[in-house]
């Protein structure tokens, strides 16, 4: 078994996982705490089904950033390899300007269109309301956090990502104060319920913009990236982003795509004792936790396999490869168990009816058992694989096994009235299959592609 030895390796697989595991675990503890709050604000349920449901869009937008930054990283990662700073400062600028276009769209439809959006999730006429009251506020930190989370999804590729926790700690003791303030009317504030939990939010949105912007153009010297590099635009980046990039944005946007299909699937499901939706977002909350690890170790080695390319180092990728690849099961069996072993603790956090505490226990057992595979795809086609410059397959394969496998299964288990933990795993049968063609993939070692040029400075 050929696997990475050095203690180097692992320090510095360390350095980037860690950071990024503890943005994520931010993320993650200010949307559980958003749901815990609103759960307790309302016995009903209807605050956490309408915030879940509402917050899908954002949850497109969040991975369409993502795809962005992973279609800028493919190229950046390796001309990080390089040192070349001038070529990953011509690609950010690139990216940042589609960012815009695309969450500026996004905003006003949200914004124009908050029942039209509600109605493709649900048809409770309750829970289409609220949704409303929380689009029109929400939409507002669309733009903000488009450009923002891009960046700092951006800058990981050049091993920048201390500042991902400070942003992200701001947002989470800034949310979490608000929501406490405005969901239940305390120190003096009116109750607003769900739109309190809205307004916390903007609020949040805007601190982060205001910190990455302060941090990208007048701290950071690594990039040295300026306002007025926001105006470069190099046709020869812009064809190898097409070309190189396009696939991971593609990949991305389909990805949040049929995500957000599943949760209108289970929006409509009605003949469930309990609230499938609410129980889904209690399970994914868990869910959540256990792969923050999972998800940087998956950012970590598209950096630590795209600079190994970058710098003429194939043979060494390969053997990273297969390190990473045997670390990912080790990973996903423990993110297996934090999950069984979390499950009634959380599930006893929400005022929420027993049928749907009953539920949401019957799914974190299923989702515990599909993270495994979730480690697995993860760090073999979000790191590995995109690292190396193998684009195209990884489009392909998700959109094949989500699309045309996992999304029509879990449709017609549904239509079936199927019991709702067994529409889940249709719903996540994706995990598995892309699991398996990813491994074999990456041992045939067909995946290995150098993407970045040799410029002469002058010409760029």
């Amino acid at each position: 078994m050929h696997i990475v030895k050095e203690k180097r390796f692992y320090i510095n697989l360390l350095t980037i996982t860690i950071p990024i595991a503890l943005q994520n675990l931010i993320s993650f503890a200010t949307s559980m705490m958003d749901t815990i709050m609103l759960g307790r604000a309302d016995d009903t349920g209807v605050f956490l089904s309408a915030s879940s449901l509402a917050n899908q869009p954002f949850f497109i937008l969040s991975l369409v950033c993502f795809g962005l930054a992973g279609a800028s990283t493919v190229l950046s990662a390796q001309y990080w390899g390089k040192r070349d700073t001038a070529s990953i400062r011509s690609i950010y600028s690139i990216i940042l300007k589609v960012a815009f276009v695309i969450s500026t769209l996004m905003a006003l439809a949200v914004l124009i269109f908050p029942q039209a959006v509600m109605g493709i999730y649900s048809n409770n006429d309750e829970i289409i309301a609220a949704g409303i009251s929380y689009l029109r506020i929400i939409g507002f930190a669309y733009i903000l956090f488009g450009l923002s989370n891009t960046m700092i999804c951006c800058i990981r590729s050049i091993e920048l990502v201390k500042i991902s926790v400070v942003v992200n700690i701001t947002s989470f003791c800034t949310n979490v104060f608000l929501n406490w303030v405005l969901i239940f009317g305390n120190l003096g504030a009116p109750a607003l319920g769900i739109r309190g939990a809205a307004i916390a939010t903007l609020t949040a949105r805007i601190l982060e913009f205001l910190i990455v912007s302060i941090y990208i153009f007048c701290i950071d010297k690594r990039l040295n990236f300026k306002p007025k590099h926001l105006s470069l635009f190099d046709k020869i980046f812009a064809l190898d982003l097409f070309q190189h990039g396009l696939p991971v944005f593609i990949n991305e946007v389909m990805w949040s795509l049929g995500v957000s299909a599943q949760a209108a699937i289970l929006g409509h499901i009605k003949y469930s004792a309990g609230d499938p939706v609410a129980a889904n977002s209690i399970a994914s909350m868990v869910q959540q936790l256990s792969t923050v690890v999972i998800f940087g170790i998956a950012n970590a080695a598209g950096i630590i396999i795209g600079k190994s390319i970058g710098s003429g180092k194939i043979e060494r990728a390969k053997v990273e490869a297969k390190t990473l690849k045997y670390l990912s099961y080790v990973i996903g069996v423990i993110a297996c168990g934090v999950i069984l072993l979390l499950k009634n603790f959380v599930i006893n956090f929400y005022t929420i009816p027993p049928e749907t505490k009953a539920l949401a226990n019957e799914l974190m057992v299923t989702i515990a058992f599909i993270t495994i595979f979730v480690s697995v795809s993860s760090v073999t086609i979000v790191g590995i694989l995109r690292g190396g410059g193998d684009t195209r397959f990884c489009m392909v394969a998700e959109i094949i096994t989500l699309w045309c496998v996992a999304t029509p299964l879990a449709l017609i288990g549904s239509l079936l009235r199927l019991p709702v933990p067994l529409v889940l795993i249709l719903m996540k049968s994706d995990e598995p299959l892309k699991s398996l063609v990813a491994v074999i993939r990456i041992n045939k070692n067909k995946w290995i592609k150098s993407l970045a040029r040799d410029f002469n400075r002058e010409e760029v």
